[in-house]
């Protein structure tokens, strides 16, 4: 059940936290000393403060109810309920969905384009029992780890998931490819790599695109070593078909020349690396850091190197909210405390939940802004100044922000989201080496 909140710019519908509240028993009896908007308004708060004690939950809640409640009080309050009103809440704003302005890019077939990454943050080594991460040389250490995709064309959430530190993001990729629909053009990033998921979204007649890792075995259709092909060629761009990995997994190659200094920016790097084990500098390694490589299951006639390239920089959107996110947030000083596991997880659900609300607005006024235009950062920052202000979290419906201040300044150049967007919606082939 939702409750309809008053119309405005971000056209947000907010779920009913009192219905909730009682369906996952955070309250069984009303109480003057608590409210969940208002529970829920101090943990965001606490997480754009940082003051997340349980002595400061409660001071932060203490101005939206009649009365105060103890620091032992709200300790208690944190529990299996309070976790599972978390996210319920979270689950609710995640199947929201609006119209998407662009559902279909034309002439190339593509529906969506799906961008996945994740994001860590630390905590203090006394939280391993209940948040493990990898650990170090001097001992065990304590995480959690956040997972997000979404659609870069419509801007809608497709997946939002709390994880261990500890867990893959390999692993983690294998949840999204249940949500991967027909048409659909998946960017993966390389801690993501993983070709028996590749097949399982090609079995869902869906595309992918994704660097390649170097230390991944080529080799091209002819039995002919990548290495001997690219030390060779003279071209900026190399399109190949390839046979990549242990399992022979056949794809298209793209390898676009890095510029000098990246290239020696790289070699130092791995020559740095052997000169400390002892060790001789990998060859093939040598040569594939002149290289930028991609593999992919999209084809030639289909789309283009240039513009395989132009939309796999559009995957730094999701790197842009993130950091967009992480700047208005206060999540690691939230966070630097030892406490029992529902605290801990109450302040991360609290800070996923401003993540679904910055995004939903962003989907909402982006048009009006103007989407290369949009600054991710101005907009979270705006929005957590306004959480904080706010006497009643229903309030948030009524956020509407000056649209120049959410603007970023004019650029010469396309973003690129927007350099992706265009390059998919372009036909053509420009002339490239299809084999040296």
């Amino acid at each position: 059940m939702f409750k309809e909140t008053h119309p405005c710019c971000s056209k947000l519908t907010l779920p009913d936290l009192d219905l909730l509240a009682y369906q996952t028993r955070l309250v069984i009896r009303k109480s003057d000393k608590f409210s969940p908007s208002g529970f829920l308004q101090s943990l965001i708060g606490s997480t754009v403060t940082g003051f997340a004690s349980y002595n400061q939950i409660a001071a932060s809640l203490k101005d939206r109810v009649p009365k105060s409640m103890s620091r032992q009080s709200m300790h208690e309050r944190f529990d299996t309920c309070s976790t599972a009103f978390l996210v319920v809440v979270h689950s609710n704003l995640m199947q929201q969905r609006y119209t998407p302005v662009v559902t279909k890019l034309e002439g190339s077939g593509v529906g969506r384009v799906v961008v996945e990454d994740s994001t860590s943050h630390v905590m203090p080594k006394a939280n391993a029992d209940m948040f493990p991460a990898h650990g170090n040389r001097y001992g065990c250490t304590a995480g959690v780890k956040i997972d997000f995709a979404f659609d870069l064309i419509s801007g809608t959430i497709i997946s939002h998931s709390l994880q261990l530190a500890t867990e893959q993001d390999k692993t983690i990729g294998k949840e999204l490819v249940a949500e991967i629909k027909r048409g659909d053009l998946v960017l993966r990033d390389m801690g993501y790599f993983s070709l028996n998921e590749f097949t399982a979204i090609e079995d869902r007649d869906a595309w992918w695109l994704t660097r390649l890792p170097l230390n991944t075995g080529v080799k091209l259709e002819n039995r002919e070593s990548l290495e001997k092909v690219l030390k060779r060629s003279r071209h900026n761009t190399v399109d190949l078909a390839a046979i990549v990995g242990a399992q022979g997994k056949k794809c298209r190659l793209i390898a676009m020349r890095a510029e000098q200094k990246v290239t020696e920016a790289r070699r130092r790097e791995r020559r740095a690396k052997a000169k400390k084990c002892g060790k001789q500098p990998c060859p093939k390694g040598l040569i594939r850091d002149g290289w930028h490589l991609m593999i992919t299951n999209l084809e030639q006639d289909r789309v283009s190197a240039d513009q395989l390239t132009a939309v796999y920089r559009a995957r730094w959107a999701v790197e842009i909210q993130f950091r967009a996110w992480k700047q208005a947030l206060n999540l690691g000083k939230a966070l630097n405390r030892k406490s029992n596991e529902h605290h801990m997880q109450a302040l991360v659900l609290a800070a996923m939940i401003f993540h679904q609300l910055g995004m939903k607005i962003a989907q909402q006024i982006r048009d009006q802004v103007g989407r290369a235009r949009l600054s991710y950062e101005n907009l979270y920052d705006q929005l957590a100044a306004y959480l904080v202000k706010i006497s009643d979290f229903a309030e948030v419906a009524n956020f509407d922000p000056d649209l120049r201040h959410i603007r970023r300044d004019k650029r010469g150049r396309q973003s690129p989201v927007e350099s992706g967007i265009s390059a998919l919606t372009q036909g053509g082939c420009p002339e490239i080496c299809h084999g040296c």
